[in-house]
């Protein structure tokens, strides 16, 4: 398969930070894929409520949930081509992905460095801390309807294959053999050349000798 911008750079985190951390939120998080796209997730209330940046999309814009259905198809592929096995173990180690640092404020609020989550009510709502305004568009999904927690909180494991694909820049394995056959094939013509040039010289050199 070829992979995709986006979906190379996520692939890279998931090798690069799945050393250390076997939650996909906890990679999502240390990566900071999300923050960077002005995409917060919260758990809560057996739902998932999603937060889009008001300043990088509109109202109606599919690009922020288009990018999260993106993530999880490629988990999936992940998964049943077993590039990452999915543990049998979930756990709710965040509240939040899209923000390092969450915490429980009370029941039906979520705190975050830069604002207040309400994750209680159908759409929920996003406070900010500065400005007292609605600084991120609200969404709310069902599991079934979006199913995040299914793949961002459980633990998982990384396969070689995949740590050799991001170190091999994703060529495949016939890409390295026609790249290494490429690579031989100039050194044969320039080791080719350079005997040529030798020779012709020797040639000269020895003309000027008999003179």
């Amino acid at each position: 398969m070829t992979f995709k911008k986006t979906e190379k750079e996520i692939i890279r985190a998931i090798v690069k930070f799945g050393e250390k951390e076997h939650s996909m939120a906890k990679v999502l998080n240390e990566s900071k894929l999300l923050e960077k796209r002005g995409i917060v997730i919260a758990f809560a209330s057996s739902r998932n409520y999603v937060f889009f940046d008001k300043i990088k999309y509109d109202w109606e814009d599919a690009k922020a949930i288009s990018y999260i259905s993106e993530l999880i198809s490629l988990l999936k592929y992940l998964i049943a081509n077993r590039l990452i096995t999915i543990l049998p173990i979930n756990v709710r180690e965040l509240h939040v992905v899209g923000r390092l640092h969450s915490k429980l404020l009370r029941p039906g609020y979520t705190e975050v460095d830069d604002a207040i989550l309400e994750v209680d009510s159908n759409m929920g709502d996003w406070i900010d801390k500065v400005t007292n305004q609605q600084t991120y568009w609200p969404n709310c999904y069902t599991e079934k309807e979006l199913p995040i927690s299914a793949y961002f909180e459980c633990w998982f494991s990384v396969s070689q294959e995949l740590k050799d694909l991001v170190e091999n820049d994703f060529l495949t394995e016939v890409q390295l053999r026609f790249k290494k056959q490429q690579r031989l094939t100039w050194i044969s013509i320039i080791v080719a050349g350079f005997i040529g040039i030798a020779s012709i010289i020797i040639n000269v050199i020895g003309l000027f000798l008999q003179k």
